[in-house]
């Protein structure tokens, strides 16, 4: 190609020295290996060793629903003096803290009448110069209150025990679609087997109630998803062992053969009220790197978010596809083939042409060729001809006329996309002879058309230059 800063002189042939093809699509989200797992092991569940599980009694003595709280004291017979009664320990289930009423506090047995005196007796006459008491609406204020404080004392007491009850695997409300509400299993063994078992059987609902706490994202988690997911890719010669296995936690082994390879996964369990539960349940594609935006990338024939970069699947197989009609990927098949991690195949898809895209694009670097054979100019960028005008002379642009050799090369284009704005160039091997006239005479030139840039419009139409952008 000619120098912008030498223009080649008609008088003289010109060899170009023609590029290599441009770089190969560089995925730009992650690094293969990094997997930043759902769930990532080290991480302790629910009920981690040293904590207090669920229905233990934390330190400090509470009392028993619908027991006295110590320190208060109940009514008494007149003149007897009774110790307060000392708080008691809850059983599994029961509250955990009983309620005493604001400003209460222990008192001494009080006695029937005024302060130090005692009731007169039947018939008697008061005593001289005593004067009558006031009608005093007091003890109706004080009975008044102490009705309401025991109302207040046992609805708090009724509030506490649905608390209570909310976290012992009965849902108090319908469950949202990122909150899991399982009853787990008796052991981490069984609760991994029924991982695997409900993998088998397509049921993704069984998976979620083996979870307590944040589900993922389901899109992708669906009956139909799942079903083609463990078609493509079954599991098949499971075997467990639990490798460690505390009051409140466990890490279970899993090794089995899934995509024609032996696989080893690890699941980290945890415990909560006498039952084990799943932290991880799904593994990840990345997607990013794929444009989903721009591409219409579907998972199994379920669309992905334009802006995901990715998406959370059961272990299996997955295809991939566009619903664009101009791009394509260089693989459409991926597996995940366990929990702990992602599909790596995903960082070495590259998107591409479709057949039908690239038949345009190779028609529209055609007509730009045919274009170029009378430029009308001595400089066409994008036909890549540059002439100056000869010593002496000057040349005519209408008279310049072009012959172009190689033009079979366009046939030979294999295009490279850049994901970061869908932008396609192609390397081909076009030679311009070219001759114009002057006042003094006819002049003769050299150049060539090395490389091509392409963008397609939304309408399908494609702009082909040899000018880089």
């Amino acid at each position: 190609m000619t120098d912008p800063n030498n223009p080649q002189n008609p008088n003289q042939p010109h060899n170009p020295q023609v590029p290599s093809a441009g770089s190969p699509y560089q995925p730009g989200y992650g690094a293969p290996g990094q997997q930043p797992g759902y769930g990532a092991p080290g991480q302790q569940g629910y009920g981690a060793p040293g904590q207090p599980g669920f229905g233990q009694q934390p330190s400090g003595q509470q009392p028993g629903y619908g027991q006295q709280p110590s320190g208060q004291q109940g009514q008494q017979p007149y003149g007897q003096q009774q110790p307060a009664q000392q708080g008691q320990q809850p059983g599994y289930g029961q509250p955990t803290g009983g309620y005493q009423a604001p400003g209460a506090a222990a008192s001494g047995p009080g006695q029937y009448g005024a302060a130090g005196g005692q009731p007169p007796a039947w018939g008697q006459a008061p005593v001289p110069g005593a004067k009558p008491a006031k009608n005093n609406k007091m003890p109706l204020i004080i009975g008044g209150a102490v009705v309401l404080i025991v109302a207040l004392i046992f609805g708090l007491m009724q509030l506490n025990r649905g608390n209570n009850n909310a976290g012992t695997g009965t849902p108090t409300g319908s469950a949202t679609a990122s909150q899991g509400t399982g009853v787990g299993a008796a052991s981490a063994t069984e609760v991994v087997q029924k991982y695997y078992d409900a993998l088998a059987a397509s049921d993704p609902d069984a998976i979620f109630a083996l979870v307590r706490g944040d589900l993922p994202d389901r899109t992708f988690l669906t009956k139909e998803v799942m079903t083609a997911a463990v078609q493509a890719a079954p599991i098949t010669g499971l075997q467990l062992t639990v490798q460690d296995e505390t009051k409140y936690s466990a890490e279970v082994q899993a090794s089995y053969t899934i995509n024609g390879r032996t696989k080893t996964d690890k699941f980290y369990v945890s415990a909560r009220d006498g039952a084990f539960y799943l932290s991880t349940i799904t593994g990840r594609l990345y997607v990013k790197g794929l444009s989903p935006a721009d591409t219409g990338l579907t998972v199994n024939g379920v669309a992905v978010p334009g802006d995901a970069d990715s998406i959370d699947v059961f272990p299996g197989g997955y295809t991939l596809a566009s619903t664009s009609p101009i791009y394509t990927f260089s693989k459409d098949k991926v597996v995940v083939e366990a929990v702990s991690s992602s599909s790596t195949d995903m960082f070495e898809i590259k998107v591409g042409l479709s057949d039908d895209a690239l038949k345009d694009f190779k028609a529209a670097t055609t007509k730009l060729v045919n274009s170029c054979k009378k430029p009308g100019s001595l400089v066409r960028d994008d036909c890549g001809i540059r002439f100056r005008q000869p010593s002496g002379d000057k040349a005519k642009p209408s008279t310049i006329a072009c012959t172009p050799s190689g033009t079979n090369s366009i046939n030979r284009m294999k295009p490279s996309l850049d994901t970061s704005d869908l932008s396609v160039s192609a390397s081909l091997s076009i030679s311009w002879t070219c001759t114009m006239k002057g006042s003094k005479g006819s002049y003769r030139g050299y150049d060539s058309l090395v490389r091509v840039y392409g963008t397609v419009a939304e309408d399908g139409t494609w702009k082909v230059t040899g000018e880089r952008p």
